[in-house]
């Protein structure tokens, strides 16, 4: 037991001894939360055609963003509903980052409309 105490005492004198970080070293960067994305409320939608695609695969919605100082961008294809639409509930579920690229990805209420199922996705992503 004695043996332990100057172990001890040499690790905290050690830790004492360290030199100081300074401000660039201790800022961490900013972890990413669900709370950057943009609210529903804030996206703009407008019918959008994909001129590379043929019809209907190419026919949906561009959404756009203005948000946390960032222009977000995003569009749906191979479909006529609008997601910002009150009956899909769209909310966001998810925010991760890929290749240094922040992607906020949003879900809603799945609804079935003359035998056809709509399952609410879309994903906005800052511009550069």
């Amino acid at each position: 037991m004695i043996g332990l105490i100057p172990n001890l005492y040499a690790a905290f004198s050690a830790l004492n001894h360290l030199p100081p970080r300074n401000p660039a070293q201790a800022a961490r960067p900013q972890a990413i939360g669900i709370d950057q994305c943009p609210a529903p409320r804030e996206i703009q939608s407008k019918p959008y055609t994909d001129p590379d695609l043929p019809a209907p695969y190419g026919e949906g919605y561009q959404y756009t963003a203005t948000a946390n100082g960032k222009t977000w961008t995003g569009q749906t294809a191979a479909t006529q509903d609008d997601y910002l639409d009150p009956e899909y509930e769209l909310k966001a579920e998810a925010i991760n980052e890929r290749n240094g690229q922040i992607h906020c990805d949003y879900g809603g209420k799945r609804l079935i409309k003359n035998g056809e199922v709509a399952d609410p996705y879309l994903r906005l992503t800052p511009l550069k």
